[in-house]
């Protein structure tokens, strides 16, 4: 189930199956479809980061 918080940090992104999961930890994952896209730390992962991330991934 993707999250308001996951909405709001993937914009438009989470409509094209990006989602985010955290590991309970420091990090959050960015996924596609289920796939690992990308590693986050948990402070350093912002809106911006997250969707240029996801244009990159999709291109």
């Amino acid at each position: 189930m993707v999250t308001e918080a996951q909405i709001q940090g993937l914009g438009e992104f989470s409509r094209w199956g990006f989602t985010l999961e955290h590991d309970g930890a420091m990090a959050v994952f960015l996924l596609h479809e289920g796939e690992l896209v990308a590693r986050f730390s948990q402070t350093g992962a912002t809106e911006e980061s997250l969707q240029e991330e996801c244009a990159r991934h999709l291109v």
